[in-house]
């Protein structure tokens, strides 16, 4: 389990990094999901103070472990899950703003990967689960090789939200010619 919880924390780092970085196409993606109070959510400043809240639980899973982090990891993922679920309602196809670039479309695999995040946080508040530094520290070789496979399981998942969507379009592209 500890593998997936570190997955879903560096997916939650690198989209709060993004939010950090480049918050504009977060704000686009909050406005086309008509969010109620969104003149207040989708604002530049909001949107980087929630993409430095990411970080941060993020960084707490990863540095800490335990069930306050997985908790917080959880509750950052509930609300991803709900704007997801939104966005899909409301502005189907419309970019989801989450690694800051403006082409990256709200789908169901984006939402089914936030609902594995929640998913994943419950179940690391009920089992605690330790940091990458007590993991490796105790484990080895095998933890150094735990944190790979966690590494290369979020790359998938970005994938899965990201890559995946578009190249179901340019499929379909290809399909009607």
């Amino acid at each position: 389990m500890v593998g997936l919880l570190w997955a879903a924390a560096v997916v939650l780092g690198v989209a709060g990094l993004s939010k950090l970085a480049r918050p504009a196409s977060t704000v686009d993606a909050l406005t086309a999901a008509r969010i109620p109070a969104a003149r207040v959510l989708a604002s530049t400043a909001t949107v980087r103070v929630a993409g430095a809240t990411e970080l941060g639980v993020a960084g707490y899973v990863l540095g800490w472990g335990g069930s306050p982090a997985a908790a917080l990891l959880g509750v950052c993922y509930l609300i991803l899950t709900v704007v997801a679920w939104r966005m899909l309602l409301v502005s189907p196809g419309q970019d989801c703003g989450c690694f800051g670039r403006s082409s990256e479309p709200i789908t169901r695999w984006h939402l089914l990967v936030d609902i594995a995040g929640l998913s994943i946080g419950v179940a690391a508040t009920l089992w605690p689960q330790p940091s990458v530094v007590d993991e490796v520290t105790g484990q080895g070789a095998q933890g150094v090789l735990l944190v790979a496979l966690s590494l290369l399981l979020a790359w998938l998942c970005y994938l899965l939200m990201t890559a995946l969507p578009a190249l179901g379009n340019l499929r379909a592209k290809v399909a009607n010619r």
